[in-house]
């Protein structure tokens, strides 16, 4: 279900124009690109940490999605670097890494989403969506900060939201029983 406001239109349309798409491989990035400028998103790429930095504070996209393997920086770091300069963009990892400590990484320095590649045009874009919207009534919430709940999925799909009071702790999915990491982040 897309939430939608009061124009009708989807909020995605509403709160996602601008995507910084970081990715070394020319062609993965062209195809990215076309598809997701298909869907009306207004795409900018990057191959590296510094085009992607100096993309972020320039055009100041509203969401990002970056490979973790560049030259330079990881996408690790560019994650956490956006993060400490505007934690209310979405980053969405999709990267070659299926490794769950990859995943576990991803997520402590604050990535809302974790994609393996091959991914299939539907997934990538339904995942946008959801990380999106997510963001959206995160800030938008009446709720006050504190009494937030924390979002997070363990590497089998399980969903949790738990207390904040718990950020940076392990639990046991009762799924799959794998110990998964609460996120610190926002």
């Amino acid at each position: 279900m897309v939430a939608e406001d009061f124009s009708g239109r989807a909020l995605t349309d509403v709160v996602v124009n601008r995507i910084l798409l970081i990715e070394a491989d020319a062609e993965t990035a062209q195809s990215m690109k076309t598809l997701l400028e298909s869907q009306k998103f207004t795409v900018l790429t990057a191959k590296d940490g510094g085009q992607a930095q100096s993309i972020f504070v320039m055009r100041k996209p509203d969401f990002v999605i970056t490979e973790l393997i560049l030259k330079g920086d990881t996408g690790f770091e560019i994650c956490e670097r956006f993060k400490q300069t505007d934690k209310t963009v979405p980053v969405l990892v999709v990267s070659e890494i299926e490794l769950d400590q990859a995943k576990k990484l991803a997520s402590r320095v604050g990535a809302d989403g974790y994609l393996v590649k091959p991914v299939q045009p539907e997934v990538l874009l339904s995942k946008i969506r959801e990380i999106a919207e997510n963001a959206w009534w995160e800030v938008h919430s009446d709720r006050p900060r504190e009494d937030r709940r924390v979002r997070f999925s363990c590497s089998c799909g399980k969903r949790f939201r738990v207390s904040p009071v718990h950020r940076g702790k392990s639990l046991t999915c009762p799924e799959c029983g794998e110990p998964t990491m609460v996120p610190i982040h926002d």
